[in-house]
């Protein structure tokens, strides 16, 4: 709400005018009070507001981690929910694409590694393929429990993509290795946990693979 003082004329004495100057005083520090209520210069903070509305929200300063606008909802780092997130008429869609295709052009020496022994695979959908008749190896690093991973013949070739675990053994029923050889094969990871905290990739589904 609008703060209102006595204006102090030119031709007023200042000390016929010292009453009208400490009530002047009083509403503006009983108004900054009340802010301060609300607002902490010092640390910095605003706390305890019933409502709040901006055209545009920005969180972070040299690093910018949420940024909210009239046409944009970024969030721009990790996300952890405790609770359910309904989409009720709205989707989910996902384009977390690796713009690199995994291919022989792409591997050294025949082999492609997805992740790092510190770093979880970064994306959920690899492109894979391979133009040789020397089967190309991408070695799958342990990923974090509940991620999901897919890999997807893209290209119109037919030599062989393994798929198989760099540190830790993928899960599968009787082979250690995936293989897809054809456009349009599919496999679908989850990493579960092991039962004592560790991820290990469990195959979920697919098409036109192999397990060797």
């Amino acid at each position: 709400m609008a703060i209102s003082v006595t204006e102090i004329l030119g031709t007023d004495s200042l000390s016929g005018s010292r009453l009208v100057l400490n009530d002047n005083f009083n509403i503006l520090t009983s108004e900054i009070n009340a802010m301060e209520v609300y607002i902490n210069p010092t640390a910095g903070t605003i706390t305890n507001l019933n409502d709040l509305k901006t055209e545009s929200l920005r969180v972070g300063l040299s690093t910018v981690l949420l940024d909210i606008n009239a046409s944009t909802f970024d969030i721009l780092t990790n996300v952890e929910m405790s609770g359910n997130l309904s989409l009720n008429n709205g989707g989910l869609f996902r384009n977390d694409i690796d713009p690199q295709t995994l291919d022989d052009v792409f591997a050294t020496a025949g082999v492609i590694t997805v992740g790092t022994s510190s770093a979880i695979p970064p994306y959920t959908v690899e492109r894979v393929g391979n133009s040789t008749i020397t089967p190309v190896t991408i070695q799958l690093n342990d990923g974090s429990i509940g991620q999901e991973i897919f890999f997807v013949y893209s290209e119109a070739q037919t030599g062989v993509i393994s798929i198989a675990g760099a540190v830790t053994p993928l899960v599968l029923p009787g082979g250690t290795n995936i293989e897809l050889n054809a456009q349009g094969q599919t496999v679908h990871l989850l990493c579960v946990d092991d039962g004592l905290g560790n991820g290990v990739w469990f195959l979920v589904g697919g098409t036109g693979y192999s397990i060797v």
